[in-house]
């Protein structure tokens, strides 16, 4: 592997209440083995603008876009179609902080418009309303809507998974109409510092997903041309699965004394996925379910000695991935 890259930004301050970025970058990347072989340049240009508006509004708006193009060269078990490819991803986006009432109640509202490679036009707002009733206690509330848009291997894989009696193979193919992965997510938290020694976060939140990466059985075809002919039996990725996750997260930190701290942590996750009726995937939502852990855990230790030195001591605990085999 090998590659480089070069940034500029420059930023101009036309008053305390004005400024504006301009940043670009050149990146070029090279792998080359004998599973992979990938080039690849990008070229990329961001803006951005920081007014503030009176004495209640915080408004940062911009824009940005990107080229990038890569050459391939495929193996006997994976390659793109096309080898080659270029495309252009155009952004704007805007925010605006919103004080409703000072150092208590502020509305954070923005979104994110973007034309990306493959999947089109994607819209991701969020809103944010915060409540300080004190210096020491804050109740937040936010609903946002995030995308993950298709990528080079979604729209144009064709790979191998295995070689089967016959003989015969099993293949992934990508799928050049795939869409854009959606969530709409929930959060409710809560932030408190009881004491001086004492603090805690605590985030509950509820997530709403469609048009998830499916793996999509197609019916089997002939291809006499190989050496030797072969049965193909094709999979290709669709956007059929659906479903929601719950949750909970909770952190605290915890000064026992003026030179130990103890920080302990938990999450919960639990996951409701399904297919659509028209769906013949029959694994994605048992790997995916069976991949994440409803379950984990941690306590970090920090203990200032003389000198100048630090002691930092972790605990984890990760919950079973029963899809993957693998034990908490």
């Amino acid at each position: 592997m090998s590659g480089g890259n070069v940034l500029t930004r420059w930023e101009y301050i036309f008053s305390v209440r004005n400024d504006t970025t301009v940043q670009f970058y050149f990146d070029r990347y090279a792998r080359n083995g004998p599973f992979a072989e990938e080039h690849r340049d990008t070229f990329d240009f961001d803006f951005q603008n920081h007014i503030v508006l009176g004495v209640r509004q915080d408004l940062i708006w911009g824009a940005g876009c990107r080229h990038t193009a890569d050459r391939t060269v495929g193996t006997i078990d994976g390659a793109f179609v096309p080898a080659s490819f270029a495309g252009q991803l155009f952004n704007v986006f805007v925010q605006d902080q919103v004080t409703l009432k000072p150092d208590r109640v502020a509305l954070y509202l923005e979104s994110k418009f973007e034309n990306n490679y493959f999947g089109g036009l994607d819209l991701e707002p969020s809103a944010r309303l915060a409540w300080t009733p004190s210096n020491r206690r804050t109740l937040w509330v936010a609903i946002s809507r995030a995308s993950r848009t298709p990528t080079r291997r979604d729209i144009g894989l064709d790979a191998t998974l295995a070689a089967l009696p016959g003989p015969a193979e099993a293949e992934l193919f990508g799928n050049p109409s795939m869409k854009s992965e959606h969530v709409i997510a929930y959060e409710l938290g809560y932030r408190a510092q009881p004491t001086d020694r004492l603090s805690l976060d605590l985030t509950i939140f509820f997530n709403n997903y469609h048009g998830l990466e499916s793996a999509e059985h197609l019916p089997p075809f002939f291809e006499p041309t190989s050496i030797p002919p072969r049965l193909i039996i094709p999979i290709t990725l669709g956007n059929k699965m659906y479903g929601t996750t719950e949750g909970i997260e909770a952190s605290v930190k915890w000064r026992l004394i003026d030179r130990w701290t103890l920080s302990p942590g938990y999450s919960f996750l639990e996951m409701h996925l399904h297919t659509e009726s028209t769906s013949l995937d029959d694994t994605s939502v048992a790997d995916t379910q069976g991949s994440n852990p409803g379950h984990q855990a941690q306590l970090r230790s920090h203990l200032e000695l003389s000198g100048g030195l630090a002691w930092d001591a972790s605990a984890y605990f990760v919950g079973r991935l029963p899809a993957q085999f693998v034990a908490s």
